[in-house]
């Protein structure tokens, strides 16, 4: 399939000559030294479009110091920022796309497979960034998909129902402690509802892919009254509530936040291995404002838009931006979701009909 598009980038200014010097930005430009010298021509285009649009998936909350800080550097570029649902954003871009309605400058989502499956299709475009080089080589595909957090995925549980003690820390733990049959609701899960969640059935197929004991796992889920829900605001309610005693499969980021809200929950980080995901971003082959959107991306991957993230619990790509301490792995196996064509496997509907028809079995069995 031929490529869209084309990196924003001149001859002159590769990365070998960068490091000689040959492509460095006047000082009086602000930018990091590693910046090609006419970067400043693509911060004209954008300030000269005034904006950029992104459909995100992110609670703007988060997102607020980012954007705040983005504009600042940019001043003359705002940032108009809708916040959707994982899932919307697809249904949405593809509805809009094939209708010819306005396309949106940047998609910037947790569900990775449906993002590399648009990137797959041919709806992004290619832009290297200067960044490329102190980002994780697992973070980019092809110079269209860009993951820009690294965030293990953890259990919840309500420390009122189980103690910090007795709460399992591996998936086989997990399952074992479930075979025990504690008297509800300390036994019971609340998780995703494959059918609904994108992120979920993402979350899912990984976790068979790492581990053999999943289904079985499910499986005691499913004797022990499991609950299953749309999203992670609904499971941490649930868990919240006491009406489920473990919220299984949680985004650190949202799980540290709930956690020091309420100290009726805590949270573990599985010490078999430790999902890692990353919100991808992308820039659509048609944005109206495409400069400002790899502006944008570079705004993101750069170490103060990282810093920026790391503030809100989303621990950084980058190398120099320290991982906040909590949701730091320790000696736990970290298995990183790689941002590449792997993620279609995930995507592709007779897997995703096999999974969602395991699933249900394991559920009804």
């Amino acid at each position: 399939m031929q490529r869209p598009g084309r990196p924003w980038r001149r001859a002159a200014c590769w990365p070998i000559l960068a490091l000689l010097g040959a492509c460095q930005p006047a000082p009086e430009d602000g930018l990091p030294a590693y910046y090609p010298r006419d970067y400043v021509e693509l911060v004209g285009l954008a300030k000269a479009g005034k904006r950029v649009l992104v459909w995100s998936a992110i609670d703007a909350g988060k997102a607020a110091r980012l954007i705040a800080d983005f504009e600042a550097r940019f001043p003359g570029v705002r940032v108009e920022y809708v916040e959707l649902s994982a899932r919307d954003i697809y249904a949405r871009f593809l509805a809009a796309q094939h209708s010819g309605q306005p396309l949106p400058d940047f998609l910037w989502s947790s569900a990775m497979d449906l993002q590399i499956k648009l990137v797959n299709d041919g709806y992004a475009q290619s832009y290297l960034s200067p960044e490329i080089a102190h980002v994780a080589p697992w973070s980019n595909w092809d110079n269209q998909a860009w993951g820009v957090t690294a965030e293990p995925i953890v259990f919840v549980y309500n420390r009122q129902l189980i103690s910090d003690r007795d709460m399992p820390t591996t998936h086989s733990a997990l399952a074992d402690y479930l075979a025990r049959r504690p008297a509800p609701p300390r036994a019971t899960v609340a998780t995703y509802d494959l059918p609904t969640s994108a992120v979920g059935y993402l979350y899912l197929e990984q976790d068979q892919q790492a581990s053999h004991a999943m289904w079985p796992l499910l499986k005691q889920m499913a004797d022990n009254q499991l609950h299953v829900f749309a999203n992670a605001e609904q499971i941490m309610r649930d868990v919240e509530s006491g009406r489920a005693a473990i919220g299984y499969d949680i985004i650190g980021s949202y799980a540290l936040d709930e956690t020091r809200r309420d100290a009726r929950l805590g949270m573990v980080l599985p010490q078999d291995y430790t999902l890692v995901v990353s919100r991808i971003a992308m820039i659509p082959r048609g944005a109206p404002h495409a400069a400002a959107a790899r502006l944008f991306l570079d705004f993101l991957l750069s170490r103060k838009g990282q810093a920026d993230l790391a503030e809100e619990f989303m621990p950084s790509i980058r190398k120099d931006v320290p991982t906040p301490p909590a949701l730091a792995a320790g000696e736990a196996p970290q298995r990183a979701i790689r941002v590449g064509p792997g993620l279609l496997v995930d995507s592709d509907q007779m897997t995703r009909d096999y999974v969602v028809r395991r699933w249900r079995q394991s559920l009804a069995d």
